[in-house]
C-alpha cells in the first residue's frame, strides 16, 4: 500500500447496491499488508468485508453492524465481543447516508447517521473509536475509513474534529470514483469532494 490509493473498480465483494459500501480492495489490501491473526469489522453494512475475509482465509473473522443481518450490534451500548489485533471501521459520514429507516429496517435512535447534529455525531464517533481501540490487543491496529462532507455550504472535516487514539501510524488518501457530485454542475465556486481518509492507529 501507498499513501494514496485508488480503485476504479470496487470489486465483486458484497452488495454493490448497498449505499456507502466501500471497495473490497481497501480491506483486501489492508489484510494482505498487515497480515493480522484476527480480524474484526465494525459497520459491516453490505457484507464486503465478510466476503473479503472469507476469501483470504479468515474463517473466524467477526463482522458487526446495527443492521439485523449482522446481529444488530449496537456500537454505543454493546461490548466488543473479541480482542483482535486488527479492526476495520467504516462508520457513517455524519448524515450523508441515513441507514436505519432508509437503507434498511426502521429508524434506530443509536444509529450514528441519525445523530441529532454534527457535534452529537462526533461525540458518538469518539465513543465508538475509543471502545474499539481499547478492545485491541497490544500492538494491534484500528483502521478507520472516513470522509469529509458538506452541508448547506459548510465543510465538515470529520478527521479534524474527531479524537485520535494511540499512535497514528498511517494516513492514506483514498480516491473516490463514480461520485454523483462530479457529474453535477454547480453555481459559483464549488470543489467536489472526491477523497476519503484511511487512518491507521496502533496501540
Amino acid at each position: 500500500m501507498k499513501s494514496v490509493i485508488s480503485y476504479p473498480n470496487r470489486g465483486n465483494w458484497g452488495d454493490t447496491a448497498y449505499r456507502g459500501n466501500c471497495s473490497g480492495f481497501v480491506i483486501k489490501d489492508l489484510l494482505e499488508f498487515y497480515k493480522p491473526h484476527s480480524f474484526l469489522e465494525v459497520f459491516a453494512g453490505g457484507g464486503t468485508g465478510y466476503e473479503v475475509a472469507r476469501e483470504l482465509g479468515y474463517s473466524e473473522s467477526v463482522h458487526l453492524d446495527l443492521h439485523p443481518q449482522w446481529g444488530g450490534w449496537n456500537a454505543l451500548k454493546d461490548d466488543v465481543p473479541i480482542n483482535s489485533d486488527f479492526i476495520f471501521c467504516h462508520p457513517p459520514y455524519f448524515d450523508m447516508v441515513i441507514y436505519s429507516g432508509e437503507v434498511w429496517g426502521t429508524p434506530h435512535d443509536d444509529d450514528l447517521s441519525r445523530a441529532k447534529d454534527y457535534q452529537d455525531f462526533i461525540t458518538k464517533l469518539n465513543f465508538v473509536h475509543e471502545k474499539l481501540f481499547n478492545s485491541l490487543q497490544i500492538n494491534g491496529r484500528l483502521a478507520t475509513l472516513i470522509g469529509d462532507c458538506r452541508k448547506q455550504g459548510i465543510y465538515y472535516s470529520i478527521i479534524k474534529d474527531m479524537k485520535f487514539f494511540g499512535t497514528l501510524e498511517s494516513h492514506i488518501i483514498k480516491v473516490q470514483h463514480n461520485m454523483s457530485s462530479t457529474r453535477k454542475k454547480y453555481q459559483g465556486k464549488f470543489i467536489p469532494i472526491i477523497h476519503e481518509h484511511l487512518l491507521v492507529f496502533r496501540k
